[in-house]
């Protein structure tokens, strides 16, 4: 049986799609399926030292066996949501016009978003008479609705169209929670097809390790107590209130905030840093996935944020990361989120409510002097995941949906 991934990021792109995707795609193959990816050319959140390849429209590789085929996006600033917008649709469409010479697939399945890129998918299901399954992590448009990003009123009913119209004629749709789940079936998903398939973790490489590492070492920060914010720093992420917790607790000399990505809101922490002159903050590039695990294991906090605006019950992938390295985590997001109800039933951290700024302060220096908390919390986190987010037991599911389907 052949299957086709449709993502827009795939390694060496380090985001959350591309890692679980990439990992799907080794265990269908793995599992007999023949493989193959179409994706984009990679341009950005790349590793220090990974280089751009530019002037190129399309290409092909291959590796242990997979098929990878990239496209080239679109030089649209992505500070932009009208150009982001064209982005998805450009992707979209060159993905369509690609995959038809591509061969037959059985299966396709899907990362959304973007959006549209599900609609390729289930055209390209028309053609092969195939079945496609569209993995739903972040629920558009309700997402660029929610960060007013998207204002148009014909536009969001397009997109709403769009987005139903989807739902109705895919033959799975897979969430990451059951509140994403419940979330889609009231907006018009027939229940049956919508299935939960948490986003998990390869529990053997993500593990607690020593605090004491090297990547401590590496960045000069031996003895430091450790906050960190590891990933895309965009529109969805809320960054505002961390920097400003950074300069309320700046007479905590030995607390050192560490930022390590990029996107659209780095270079306004970066102006905040400099014009605040904050001694206690860090900038780091996006970290290797090697250079990523040993971050988290040399952190005393992980966080993890989400816009206040984002109502959608989204849960933000880097948080089974910081579970399975056993480390305590500080969210700080809507509460319509389901990493509140994660986070409260794993008691691995604490979940705070994006404005109050004395709660969340006084979480980190709870953290701070109570270090046997740190400990306890880490290892409930860790059970957490061990239970829920495991690799081989997650994948496990998209094998039995591709079998009933």
């Amino acid at each position: 049986m052949k299957v086709l991934l449709l993502v827009q990021d795939f390694p060496p792109v380090l985001n959350s799609a591309a890692r679980l995707f990439s990992e799907l795609a080794e265990d269908l193959q793995n599992q007999g399926y023949s493989v193959s990816v179409l994706t984009r050319i990679p341009e950005r959140y790349l590793a220090s030292g990974v280089k751009q390849r530019k002037g190129i429209f399309f290409n092909k590789e291959s590796k242990n066996g997979i098929k990878i085929y990239r496209i080239k996006s679109l030089p649209a600033p992505k500070h932009i949501p009208l150009a982001r917008a064209l982005d998805h649709l450009w992707t979209s469409f060159s993905f369509l016009v690609s995959g038809i010479f591509l061969g037959k697939y059985d299966f396709i399945i899907v990362y959304s978003p973007p959006l549209p890129l599900a609609l390729s998918g289930y055209i390209f299901s028309k053609i092969w008479r195939g079945k496609v399954i569209v993995n739903v992590q972040d629920i558009y448009p309700q997402t660029v609705i929610d960060l007013r990003l998207l204002r148009n009123r014909f536009l969001i009913r397009l997109a709403e169209w769009m987005e139903l119209y989807i739902y109705k004629k895919v033959h799975a749709i897979i969430v990451h929670s059951e509140g994403n789940r419940n979330f889609l079936v009231k907006r018009g998903a027939p229940s049956q097809k919508v299935h939960v398939v948490e986003n998990w973790i390869d529990l053997d490489i993500l593990k607690p390790g020593e605090k004491l590492n090297g990547w401590r070492k590496i960045n000069h920060l031996d003895n430091a107590f450790i906050v960190s914010f590891a990933g895309t720093m965009g529109f969805a992420q809320g960054l505002e209130e961390i920097i400003e917790i950074a300069e309320k607790l700046r007479n905590y000399s030995n607390i050192i905030f560490v930022f390590a990505g990029d996107g659209i809101a780095r270079p306004v922490i970066e102006r905040f840093v400099v014009e605040k002159k904050l001694t206690n903050v860090r900038l780091l590039s996006h970290q290797s996935p090697n250079l990523y695990k040993e971050m988290l294991q040399a952190s005393d906090i992980c966080l993890v944020t989400l816009n206040k605006n984002l109502k959608t019950p989204v849960v933000p992938g880097k948080l089974q990361c910081i579970m399975a390295v056993g480390r305590p985590v500080i969210c700080i997001a809507n509460p319509a989120s389901d990493a509140k109800r994660i986070i409260e039933e794993a008691e691995c951290g604490f979940f705070i409510n994006p404005g109050d700024l004395d709660e969340l302060s006084e979480a980190i220096l709870k953290i701070y002097k109570e270090r046997n908390l740190a400990e306890n919390m880490g290892k409930k986190g860790r059970r957490y995941a061990e239970k829920h987010f495991d690799r081989r037991k997650c994948v496990q599911k998209y094998l039995a949906l591709l079998s009933n389907l």
